[in-house]
C-alpha cells in the first residue's frame, strides 16, 4: 500500500530512535554494542538510510508536479538560477551574523537546517548546512542591505575538491554525511573453470570487511575586519576560496605526512603504505618508481578497475627532471607535457611524506576514501584581536579519510623515499 510522506518519515523517526536508545544504553553501561544490538543497529540504519532516500524522492517529485515542463538547457539546469532563495545565502552574510550576534533571515532558516542535518552536532557559532557548501552562487541577485553582493563563484565542496591533491589523483570524496559510515571491502575472491556436469563446485572463499569514516574536528581561524565584511564585493569568493585552501592543506598534510599528525588528526595513509626495499641509489629515480608498480601490479591490484597515479613531493619532481635531462625527455617512460609517467599521471604536493627530502606514493587512489560530516560551524572572536581593528573567524569543519587496505604486504599504496 502507498505511503504518505508522512508515515515515511514516522518510519525513519522511530528506526532513528531505536539507533540512538541502542547506542545510550551501551555508553551509559561504558561499553560497546554487542552482536544483537550491532546487528539490530545495522538494520535500523539501513531502515532509516531507505526512508530518507524515498522521502527525498518523494518530495522532489511533489515539487516537480507543481513545476511547468520547459525544455531542458543549460539555463533551467543553473542551481543559481533555480534555487534563488540558496543563492542569496553568503558565507559572509554568516560571518556578519556570527560577528554582531544577530541571525535573522535566511541565515537563521539554513543555521536550523544545519543543526537538523546533524542533531548530536554542537554549534557554537553559526551553522552552514551541506546543502549550502555544495550549491552555487549566483551573481544576478541583489544583495541585501549590508550583505556583500554573491559572486559567481563554484561551491565550497567544489573548492576543496580542487584544492585536494588526492581528489585530482583519483581519491573518493563523500560530502554531507551526518555520523559514522561504513565502507564494505570485498577481496580475496576466487575464479575458477568447472566441468560442464557440474561435477566438482568452486569452493567459496573472499573476506567482507570494512572500514569507517568517523568526524574529525578541524579547527581554522580566519582574521577579519568589519568593514571586510560589509564593505568588499570580492569578500565572498575570497573568504570561501581561502577557507577551502586551508581545509584542505591540513587535511592533506594529515593524510600524506611521513606520520600521524596528531592523535586527533586523520591517520596518515602514507605511513601505512609498504616502502620499495632496495631503494636503489641516493636519490628516487626511474628504478624506484618500477619497483613501486612492480609491487602493486604483483598484489592483483588492477590498472584497468582502479584509478593508478603517482603522487610526488616537489624534491623526487625535480631530481626525475634532473635525470630525464635539459630537454625533459627519457624516451616514452617521462611525458612532461602531460604530466604522466609510463603512462599514469602524477601530481605534486609538498606535504607528501614531509619528513622526507625526496617522497613518492603510487598505487590504486580510488582505494582512498575521503568525507566530510555536515556542514560548518563559524564562530567569531571579536576580543582576542581587538586592539588591531579586526576579529578572529573560527571555523569548525568535520573530515576523515582512510584507505581502504592498509595491511603490510598487501597495501593498495606503496612509497618510496629517501630522507
Amino acid at each position: 500500500m502507498k505511503k504518505t510522506l508522512k508515515q515515511l518519515k514516522d518510519e525513519r523517526q522511530a528506526a532513528l530512535s531505536v539507533m540512538q536508545n541502542l547506542i545510550e544504553n551501551a555508553e551509559s553501561e561504558d561499553r560497546n554494542l554487542n552482536l544483537d544490538e550491532q546487528a539490530t543497529f545495522d538494520e535500523n540504519e539501513k531502515t532509516a538510510d531507505d526512508m530518507t532516500q524515498r522521502v527525498s524522492r518523494l518530495e522532489r517529485s511533489m515539487q516537480l508536479s507543481k513545476t511547468p515542463v520547459v525544455p531542458v538547457t543549460f539555463e533551467t539546469q543553473n542551481v543559481g538560477k533555480t534555487d534563488k532563495d540558496l543563492k542569496r545565502f553568503s558565507f559572509t552574510a554568516a560571518a556578519t551574523a556570527a560577528y554582531n550576534g544577530q541571525m535573522d533571515g535566511l541565515v537563521r532558516e539554513l543555521h536550523q537546517e544545519a543543526r537538523n542535518e546533524n542533531k548530536s552536532r554542537l554549534f557554537r557559532g553559526v551553522g552552514i548546512p551541506s546543502i549550502v557548501l555544495e550549491s552555487r552562487a549566483a551573481s544576478d541577485l541583489p544583495a541585501a542591505a549590508s550583505e556583500v553582493r554573491p559572486t559567481d563563484v563554484g561551491s565550497f565542496i567544489d573548492q576543496l575538491q580542487a584544492n585536494s591533491v588526492l581528489v585530482q589523483a583519483g581519491a573518493n570524496f563523500y560530502s554531507g554525511i551526518s555520523a559514522d559510515r561504513k565502507f564494505p571491502i570485498i577481496a580475496d575472491i576466487d575464479s575458477n573453470y568447472l566441468a560442464e556436469d557440474g561435477g566438482s563446485g568452486q569452493p567459496a572463499d573472499g573476506s567482507l570487511t570494512n572500514i569507517t569514516l568517523s568526524p574529525k574536528k578541524l579547527i581554522s581561524v580566519v582574521s577579519m575586519s568589519a568593514e571586510m565584511m560589509t564593505q568588499n564585493a570580492s569578500a565572498e569568493a575570497a573568504l570561501q576560496r581561502n577557507m577551502a585552501r586551508s581545509i584542505s592543506a591540513t587535511w592533506e598534510k594529515a593524510l600524506l605526512g611521513a606520520a600521524d599528525l596528531n592523535s586527533n588528526a586523520p591517520a596518515s595513509i602514507y605511513a601505512t603504505a609498504d616502502a620499495v626495499s632496495p631503494v636503489v641509489g641516493t636519490n628516487v629515480d626511474t628504478s624506484d618508481l618500477i619497483n613501486m608498480e612492480s609491487m602493486i601490479l604483483s598484489r592483483n591490484y588492477n590498472p584497468a578497475s582502479g584509478r593508478f597515479s603517482y603522487l610526488f613531493n616537489p624534491g623526487v619532481l625535480a631530481k626525475l627532471k634532473a635525470e630525464a635531462g635539459l630537454d625533459y625527455t627519457n624516451g616514452a617512460f617521462i611525458d612532461w607535457a602531460n604530466k604522466q609517467i609510463n603512462g599514469y599521471n602524477y601530481y605534486v604536493s609538498s606535504n607528501v611524506g614531509t619528513a622526507q627530502t625526496q617522497a613518492a606514493m603510487f598505487g590504486d587512489m580510488s582505494d582512498v576514501h575521503l568525507a566530510t560530516f555536515g556542514g560548518l560551524d563559524i564562530i567569531s572572536d571579536r576580543y582576542t584581536d581587538a586592539h588591531k581593528g579586526i576579529s578572529r573567524l573560527v571555523v569548525v569543519s568535520l573530515n576523515d579519510g582512510k584507505a581502504a587496505h592498509v595491511t603490510t604486504g598487501t597495501t593498495s599504496l606503496v612509497k618510496a623515499e629517501i630522507a
